[in-house]
């Protein structure tokens, strides 16, 4: 398509060099990307340089990873610190403090041989969502606890798990038979089995995972029901590789 500008009253010029005149203003406006460190020192040296035992202190900041910080600020302990911080502002300065790059993806060896999940309904090992009951008072009777008040002291730890990358937790676990399934403050939604602590699945969720995981029947086989601090999931297990929730499939799979 071709135009042609007709010269009228002498106007022409004037119209032309206008817009080159706009344009020399509007380009000083342009604000310059954020400082890092200069956020840093307005939003958050006042606690993390003050020395108080209870704050982590900046050189421990330093030792996180770029989106560990960032997820904090977004969704974990500093979301509401954050809060007036815009999006490049909680991007800068977690460039400044953090080092570049993400979390490590689960080694191989923290997979399970067998990563297929069979959930059985009629298991007596249940705690399915916030309460196994509908009275919601977070109570396990005794037959199906399996121990008395008496052996509680004589307990010891078996396995343990830590979420690479965050520092607090919030999500329940979920345990049906040998399985269980909980959430990270990162997003990350697990499924673990109960004799071992192994990984059978991992899901990235959109934000931190608060919630319990309800696990309800579907047909022939089960979904996961959660919500993240976005929105809510919806996540069923097609093969023991695959799962598919709310913007795709997106799993991992054991390195190596």
């Amino acid at each position: 398509m071709n135009f042609r500008l007709i010269p009228r009253s002498g106007l022409t010029n004037t119209w032309l060099m206008a817009p080159l005149a706009l344009s020399s203003l509007v380009w000083p406006l342009r604000a310059a990307p954020p400082s890092g460190e200069a956020v840093f020192q307005q939003r958050c040296a006042s606690c993390h340089d003050s020395g108080d035992p209870r704050i982590p202190p900046r050189g421990d900041l330093k030792k996180l990873t770029v989106a560990t910080i960032t997820r904090t600020l977004d969704f974990g302990l500093m979301a509401s610190i954050a809060s007036p911080l815009r999006r490049d502002e909680r991007d800068a300065v977690a460039a400044f403090l953090g080092i570049p790059g993400g979390n490590a993806t689960p080694p191989a060896k923290a997979f399970c041989a067998d990563r297929s999940v069979k959930i059985d309904d009629r298991s007596k090992t249940v705690w399915n969502g916030w309460s196994p009951s509908l009275t919601n008072t977070r109570y396990q009777p005794a037959d199906t606890a399996g121990l008395s008040i008496t052996q509680v002291p004589r307990l010891k730890l078996k396995w343990a798990y830590g979420y690479d990358g965050d520092m607090v937790a919030f999500s329940q676990p979920t345990v049906l038979g040998s399985h269980l399934f909980v959430g990270s403050a990162g997003g990350i939604v697990q499924a673990l089995r109960l004799d071992s602590g192994c990984l059978e699945w991992t899901y990235q969720a959109t934000g931190g995972v608060r919630s319990a995981i309800r696990v309800v029947p579907l047909g022939e086989k089960h979904t996961l029901l959660f919500g993240d601090q976005v929105g809510w999931f919806t996540l069923s297990k097609r093969k023991p590789d695959t799962c598919c929730g709310r913007g795709g499939p997106r799993c991992t799979k054991p390195s190596g």
